[in-house]
Parts: structure tokens; C-alpha cells; sequence
């Protein structure tokens, strides 16, 4: 599209008393940040809408691997999380207390904050930032309302609702949840190997050698100076192991993942320890007119699958495809929006986010037979795809040799 396009399709109309955009980005998160720069940049009108001018220290998202970062350039958005982020590309991975393999990878590990507001900065100048609690939508067919707290009300053609977890604004639509309580349970915390001691490693996920002791696995990355870990668990939140992780992660630790000790020895955390409870929620009743949700405002994954970022990143790739042809004619009804929702894409990934989520609790709890045989599946074929690798090294060295 010509500059000249651009930068009209960009200018603010005026409906009266009330600016006018194409699209109105309730959220300044992930996926609202991500959706603001993508759309913007394809010339659309955008109002980003967010009670907060600078996002606060939040325990979210804290790494993005493999195929995130095809989509993370898909999105071109890599630029905004390299300088915030920490590069790692070997993993030592561990199971029932051995070393599975040592895994070349590319991930970055960041502060989510750090990273939502490199995005912020990222936001293409021209889209207009609202700095206010939003109160009320009013949506139709044609032009959807938006009511600030401050008594400011912005008129808009599409609502895009990226309010993650937040429920105010769903409800006030008549959207309701379907939610399975209590899913799961990350742990967050910063540490440093003991004095005079240094970790043999880039990074290690170390997988629980038992089944009672709830834990699906802890992963720990380098951010900055410090190296991170966030450990996965399905504990209630009164179980007694979150009091004792809390107050004394090493001695939790070891107690819970006795083969971990001999990967950190002893160690120091370096700040608090952070505990997210995650509900496995779904919307219902979303598909209305003028509104699409995206992110964790349509559903919520499951921290130790590592596809909640997917999934967002997805929306907004998905949300871009479609939304040319919205702006094309007159109108946003349900019907024209049911394309972004049956996206082929977007189902496929929702789909896959939500089993995931179901078979990682299983595989790490569920003490029946049929498990037990997939537990020992997998470390049997980690072992094999270690062997297998060997093989054709030394194969490799022979014929070179």
C-alpha cells in the first residue's frame, strides 16, 4: 500500500464528538501489544487501550522457544525481545535422574514485563495510546462503543479484546467461562550456584523421578546475570509443598527431586518466589457483534505445555489475515467475524493447546497401567534417539576419516 494510503487509512476520523478508529485494542499485554504493531503497520486506524502506562512486574511468560520464534518472526516482532532477552542453545535434559540428551536449541529467556514493554515502545507512533480503565462496551452490528472511566467514550468499528485473564468486560458482554478449576501451579524464582561453585550447564529441565511428588518438571534458563527457574507442579494451593517451596525452595527441592541435587547442588535465590495458580478456562458466548477476543480473553493454556505464547501469537497472525477483508465492507456482525474463530489455523492450535494441557497432567500423575506404559515409552525412545545419535556420529567420523 502507498505511504499516502497508509497514512490516511492511519488517520483518526471523527464521529462527532468521538474519535473514530478502525480498531480499538482493549489490553496492553502480549497479545494487545502484538496486535496493535502488526495492524498498525498494515495501515489500519488503531486505539490501544491499557489502565496501565508501563507494565508492572508480572510472573508470566518468561522463555520463547522453537516454533514460537518461527512465529515470533512470522509477526516480525524478534527485533522488540532480543535486546530484553537472554539466548541459550544447548539443554540438558533430565529423566528418572539420568541425562535424556543434550538438546541444541534456540530460546530466549526474559522479564515478562521487560518484554511487554519493549513492545510498548515498539507501537507505531501513530496509533493512538488511551492510558484508562475501560468501564463498559456497547457492540453492534456497525459501530461498537467503548465507555472510559474517565467519561471519555470512543466510537470504533471493531473491538479486539486482549484483557487476558480479566472477567469485567466479558461479563458486561454476556460472555460466560467454561473453566476446569485449580489445573495446575508454576513456581518462579531467580537463583546463583553456592559460593565457589559454578553450574555445569547453559541451561537444564529436570523431569520428576516420581509420580507423588506432583511435580511435572523444572526448567532453568540464564536471564542476565542469574539463571531462573520455574518449576511446574498440580498442588492446591493450600498443599503443604507451596508453603515449603516459598519459604525454603532449596530443601522443597531436593525433598520433592531428590537426583536434582547433584545438577545444583547448593545455590542461592536471589529474589522472591513468585507462585501462579492457572485455571484451564474457555469462553462461551463469544461470538457477537463487533467483538473478537484473542490471547488468554478466548482461553487460557497450561503454563508447563509452553503454549500459551503460541496460542497468542497465532491469534494475532490469524486476526491479521482476516482483517482486511472485515474492513472492506460495511458492518462487523457475528457472521463476518466467525471467520477469524473457524480460522482452520487458529482451531487447530486452540485444539492442540487444550490436550496438551490434559496430557501433561496425566503423564506426570495418573498412576494407572496405561500411563505407567507411556512413561516408560518415552524414556525407552529418548534412549534409543540417544543411541541412534551416537551411531551416526562415530558412522560420520569413520567415513571422514
Amino acid at each position: 500500500m502507498p505511504t499516502n494510503e497508509i497514512a490516511a487509512a492511519q488517520d483518526l476520523a471523527s464521529g462527532g464528538e468521538h474519535p473514530v478508529s478502525d480498531v480499538t485494542i482493549i489490553g496492553g499485554g502480549a497479545a494487545g501489544s502484538m496486535a496493535a504493531i502488526v495492524l498498525a503497520r498494515r495501515g489500519i486506524s488503531v486505539t490501544l487501550v491499557d489502565m496501565r502506562a508501563k507494565h508492572p512486574p508480572e510472573f508470566r511468560c518468561e522463555k520463547i522457544v522453537d516454533d514460537q520464534l518461527d512465529l515470533i518472526e512470522e509477526l516480525q516482532l524478534l527485533d522488540f525481545l532480543r535486546p530484553v532477552s537472554t539466548r541459550v542453545d544447548q539443554m540438558l535434559v533430565v529423566r528418572s535422574g539420568s541425562i535424556q540428551e543434550l538438546r541444541t536449541t534456540t530460546e530466549y529467556g526474559f522479564n515478562y514485563q521487560d518484554f511487554i514493554n519493549s513492545l510498548r515502545r515498539g507501537v507505531p507512533g501513530r496509533v493512538r495510546f488511551v492510558n484508562e480503565r475501560v468501564v463498559k462496551i456497547r457492540n453492534g452490528e456497525e459501530t461498537q462503543t467503548v465507555e472510559l472511566a474517565n467519561g471519555e467514550t470512543l466510537s470504533t468499528r471493531l473491538v479486539v479484546l486482549a484483557t487476558g485473564l480479566s472477567q469485567a468486560l466479558r461479563q458486561n458482554l454476556g460472555m460466560t467461562l467454561d473453566t476446569v478449576h485449580h489445573h495446575s501451579l508454576c513456581v518462579g524464582f531467580s537463583l546463583r550456584p553456592g559460593e565457589g561453585q559454578k553450574f555445569n550447564f547453559s541451561a537444564l529441565t529436570y523431569y520428576s523421578e516420581r509420580l507423588e511428588s506432583g511435580i511435572a518438571y523444572i526448567t532453568l534458563f540464564p536471564m542476565g546475570d542469574v539463571m531462573r527457574a520455574n518449576l511446574f507442579t498440580y498442588h492446591g494451593h493450600q498443599d503443604p509443598f507451596v508453603a515449603a517451596i516459598r519459604n525454603d525452595p532449596v530443601s522443597a527441592l531436593y525433598g520433592a527431586m531428590p537426583g536434582l541435587e547433584k545438577f545444583l547442588r547448593s545455590f542461592e535465590r536471589t529474589d522472591a518466589v513468585r507462585i501462579r495458580m492457572i485455571d484451564l478456562d474457555r469462553v462461551a458466548n463469544h461470538r457477537q457483534h463487533g467483538v473478537v477476543l484473542i490471547g488468554d480473553a478466548f482461553q487460557t493454556s497450561c503454563p508447563a505445555t509452553g503454549t500459551g505464547l503460541t496460542r497468542c501469537m497465532n491469534d494475532v497472525a490469524r486476526l491479521s489475515e482476516h482483517i482486511d477483508d472485515w474492513l472492506a465492507t460495511p458492518g462487523m456482525s457475528r457472521g463476518k467475524l466467525a471467520s477469524f474463530y473457524d480460522d482452520p489455523r487458529k482451531t487447530s492450535v486452540d485444539e492442540k493447546a487444550a490436550y496438551a494441557a490434559h496430557y501433561a497432567r496425566r503423564f506426570a500423575t495418573d498412576r494407572s497401567l496405561s500411563w505407567d506404559l507411556r512413561r516408560i515409552k518415552t524414556v525407552l525412545r529418548s534412549r534409543f534417539n540417544i543411541m541412534e545419535a551416537s551411531v551416526a556420529e562415530r558412522l560420520s567420523l569413520l567415513s571422514a576419516s
